[in-house]
């Protein structure tokens, strides 16, 4: 069997050096082709060994687990990431599942589930924590904007009153007043305040 070519990356030199003894003790057909301390280091040594799959950490300075993720998929698109982090908070879960990483494991972990999350992306699986499944139905069951409504909502953010809104996008202010009564409706915003809340916070996403 070929071994799976891995490129461990973590800016803790004793997690990688304490993940290739723990892979080479357990005699699989795993091979450690290199390690890097940061993105930038990974991202020429994915050029150089061609690995399999990149075990990546997440919070990494001054590149993330998830930019590293991004800019090697667009160099590499064969190669497959598996997180290996301490971070259990729902936003990195999902900003890694965008990102194009397959698997994700915590370091508090078995040994077990790391090497069967790296065979399982290996074959073309996932292997996620329940939740990401979780936080994943709760995103597709969140309500959504429509176009004219993302319009409105960012000159709303911008502070507009409904007639100058109106002006802006050349519709009648009757529907601007239409549409913030639904995004209101549907987002369960209870004030005008709450409505701008809302839409500041949206400007930021």
């Amino acid at each position: 069997m070929t071994p799976i070519r891995l490129l461990i990356v973590d800016d803790h030199p004793i997690v990688r050096h304490s993940l290739i003894s723990l892979l080479a003790a357990m005699g699989l057909p795993m091979e450690v082709v290199a390690e890097a301390g940061n993105a930038e280091e990974a991202l020429a040594l994915a050029e150089q060994t061609q690995p399999d799959i990149v075990l990546t950490d997440l919070q990494m300075r001054p590149t993330s687990g998830i930019a590293l993720i991004r800019q090697l998929s667009q160099r590499q698109p064969r190669i497959r990431y598996v997180v290996f982090t301490a971070s259990t908070q729902e936003e990195n879960m999902l900003q890694a599942f965008d990102a194009g990483a397959q698997g994700y494991v915590l370091k508090e972990s078995e040994a077990a589930e790391l090497v069967h999350a790296i065979e399982a992306v290996m074959r073309g699986a996932t292997h996620y924590p329940a939740g990401l499944k979780r936080a994943l139905d709760r995103r597709q069951q969140q309500p959504t904007l429509t176009t004219r409504e993302a319009e409105v909502l960012a000159l709303v953010a911008q502070g507009l009153t409904s007639k100058a809104i109106a002006r802006d996008l050349g519709i009648d202010p009757r529907t601007v007043d239409a549409h913030r009564a639904n995004i209101r409706q549907r987002f369960g915003l209870d004030s005008s305040a709450a409505l701008l809340r809302f839409a500041l916070e949206q400007g930021k996403n």
